[in-house]
């Protein structure tokens, strides 16, 4: 059985691949929540706010933030339980979080499976 440790050093791994060899799209701040991403995504307004704000306060505490749309939904998926629990998180803060997290991408990609 794979540990947790190898798996996000894996996927530390992953990321790091990722960000040198992604699509050529220009990823610049981290995006603000609209009310047509909330609308076009059928996720509520507050909630993506809210998991914005997580991810503004909470993930910058450890480590650069990185735009939502630079890393790949499943490693987010992935993730997000791991950094939510060591930034010990609420479990609904880790929901918004990953609503957040996961529309951002879409803004970008669309519901592409391969970014």
């Amino acid at each position: 059985m794979v540990s947790m440790k190898k798996i996000f050093v894996i996927g530390i791994g992953l990321v790091a691949s990722g960000l040198f060899l992604s699509c050529a799209k220009s990823f610049k701040g981290i995006p603000e929540v609209t009310p047509k991403m909330a609308k076009d995504y059928g996720v509520d307004e507050a909630t993506l706010a809210r998991g914005r704000g997580v991810y503004m306060a909470h993930c910058a505490a450890c480590h650069e933030r990185v735009h939502p749309g630079e890393i790949d939904p499943e490693f987010w998926r992935g993730v997000t339980h791991h950094m939510a629990v060591k930034a010990k998180l609420t479990e609904v803060e880790e929901k918004q979080l990953l609503h957040y997290v996961m529309v951002a991408h879409a803004e970008v990609h669309g519901f592409d499976p391969e970014h």
